[in-house]
């Protein structure tokens, strides 16, 4: 479980450093990648059980929707390798910071309930 929290992680903060969005605006794409993270930490924080992580199972599976969506946009758009240095430069921070509080979020869920991370898992599409 734990492995499959951190490549999820790992795979939206990359696929942010690697991606921008076309035209003049090269912060969009980066931006709502970190709204995602930010959007998941604040439903994660909410889960203290399985009960809880089963009422935010609607809210999980939308922001994996979210995310599916992202990375399609961010697999499909092109910058310079000018922009991709000023975005990486710009935004790898404030990602780490925050799919390291995602992470967080879900090691303390799988640490207090193992029955709720699964469910965590199964809503997030890490299983």
């Amino acid at each position: 479980m734990i492995a499959r929290v951190k490549e999820a992680v790992l795979v939206c903060v990359l696929a942010v450093v690697v991606s921008g969005c076309s035209g003049a605006d090269t912060d969009t794409l980066p931006k709502a990648f970190l709204k995602l993270l930010e959007d998941t930490t604040v439903v994660l924080k909410e889960i203290k059980d399985v009960p809880t992580a089963k009422g935010a199972e609607a809210k999980l599976k939308d922001l994996a929707d979210r995310k599916a969506k992202l990375d399609e946009q961010a697999k499909t758009t092109k910058m310079s390798n000018e922009d991709l240095k000023a975005s990486d430069d710009k935004y790898a921070e404030p990602m780490k910071e925050a799919a390291q509080k995602m992470t967080q979020e879900i090691m303390r869920i799988a640490s207090t309930s193992p029955e709720a991370a699964e469910i965590v898992a199964g809503a997030m599409g890490m299983r």
